[in-house]
């Protein structure tokens, strides 16, 4: 589950409104399976998320728009080349595959569905030191466009859009940990109808997360993210939780 909100909008890293006001609510249900590949350890699995988003303030005319229901599906599986416990040492690729199967109506301005399909290949690699963990990650995500964008039908394209993130955990006890988390997005600059829309990204957002086990078969997580950077968009901060069974 995420709370999403945001009060300030930016253009080209100036503040240009404080009165676009964004509330949102995102939860995901996320089955995963681990299983083997011949030597590889893989964990098929579906992100389904679902949800509602409002929008108010200058930013939007003075008027309230809001959407609700299911979200673009994530289907993805990681394969681990390296995955040594004993060296505390992982190297794993992901393919993120998001299908265009949320709620989409061309005629609403906010909509939980995004109407294209995503494709975002990601590698990470993992390193212990003792109770202290490492983790960077990088990503390229790619869109197809979408060509029912607005009550005019025209197209939407956008570039492809470059993540880094870092993960610094330590483990206090077998059963409590805490991260340090960075965030950082680069491209993803859209043309609606041929025209360049200048919204390119160039962002930065930390974020604290704090990590329970509360029994063998549950794990509890907690988190906080602000962005710290916006180039152009909004500048949002999400409080999050994540409970995770394990059969």
């Amino acid at each position: 589950y995420n709370h999403i909100s945001a009060t300030y909008f930016y253009v080209d890293v100036d503040k240009v409104d404080s009165d676009t006001n964004l509330s949102a609510n995102i939860g995901i249900f996320r089955p995963v399976y681990y299983t083997k590949i011949g030597p590889f350890v893989i964990d098929p699995q579906m992100l389904i998320p679902f949800g509602e988003q409002s929008l108010d303030g200058n930013g939007v005319g003075g008027v309230e728009i809001s959407s609700s229901g299911l979200a673009d599906p994530i289907v993805t599986a990681t394969i681990w080349f390296v995955n040594d416990p004993e060296s505390k040492t992982w190297l794993g690729f992901t393919p993120f595959i998001t299908v265009p199967l949320g709620d989409y109506d061309e005629d609403k301005a906010l909509n939980l569905g995004a109407n294209r399909w995503a494709f975002k290949p990601e590698v990470g690699f993992v390193k212990g030191f003792g109770k202290y963990f490492f983790e960077l990650a990088a990503a390229c995500e790619f869109y197809t466009d979408n060509d029912d964008f607005t009550s005019a039908s025209v197209t939407l394209e956008q570039d492809p859009v470059i993540t880094l993130e870092s993960h610094l955990s330590y483990d206090f006890t077998d059963s409590f940990y805490m991260s340090a988390d960075y965030f950082y997005h680069n491209g993803g600059e859209t043309t609606v109808a041929d025209v360049d829309q200048d919204d390119e990204k160039d962002d930065h957002a930390v974020q604290l997360t704090l990590g329970f086990m509360l029994n063998p078969s549950y794990q509890l997580l907690l988190k906080y993210k602000k962005d710290i950077h916006v180039e152009n968009g909004l500048k949002t901060d999400t409080v999050g939780l994540r409970i995770a069974h394990f059969f």
